[in-house]
């Protein structure tokens, strides 16, 4: 009999390989002309295993997606995390937000090219809100951060307050 942490390992292995070469595949070539049994074979396994860990096409483009602005905004945690803003005044939080920006722009085109993909394909496959809940939750450390930036804000008044709508 195996050993049950051994094969969740490899099943999280082979997630994990599925994962980035759909990645890689769906940047190079955008999502709509790929198809499942080619992300398999670049990964390096069988169709059925794909099919095991997603039921569609669909079900692996929320995924791939979720798991790299997850990835981004873990990354984004290391250097500055989301417990450090009662330390930090907002407006430096603000400018560390903005220079993450300006880093996504310049180190991390696959993503943003991914991210104009998918926003396309999600439109055009009549994808549900319920389809979408894991990669709404991976977007909510961005959410956070804005919503704890602007509380230190009005805290440390670091921010002035401009309306523009009169």
């Amino acid at each position: 009999m195996r050993d049950p942490e051994k094969v969740k390992k490899e099943m999280e292995e082979k997630d994990r390989k599925i994962l980035e070469t759909a990645f890689r595949i769906f940047v190079e070539k955008k999502i709509e002309p790929v198809s499942m049994g080619e992300i398999a074979k670049e990964a390096g396994v069988g169709r059925a295993t794909v099919f095991r860990h997603y039921q569609n096409k669909l079900e692996l483009v929320i995924a791939v997606c979720t798991a790299q602005w997850q990835a981004y905004f873990d990354k984004l945690d290391e250097e500055r995390p989301l417990s450090s803003i009662a330390d930090v005044p907002a407006i430096e939080r603000f400018i560390f937000t903005l220079d993450s920006y300006i880093d996504m722009y310049q180190n991390y085109k696959d993503l943003l090219r991914y991210n104009d993909n998918f926003n396309h394909y999600v439109t055009h496959e009549g994808t549900d809100s319920e389809q979408l809940r894991a990669f709404h939750a991976s977007l909510h450390s961005a959410n956070t951060r804005f919503h704890l930036m602007y509380e230190k804000a009005k805290e440390d008044k670091t921010f002035r307050k401009k309306s523009f709508f009169v």
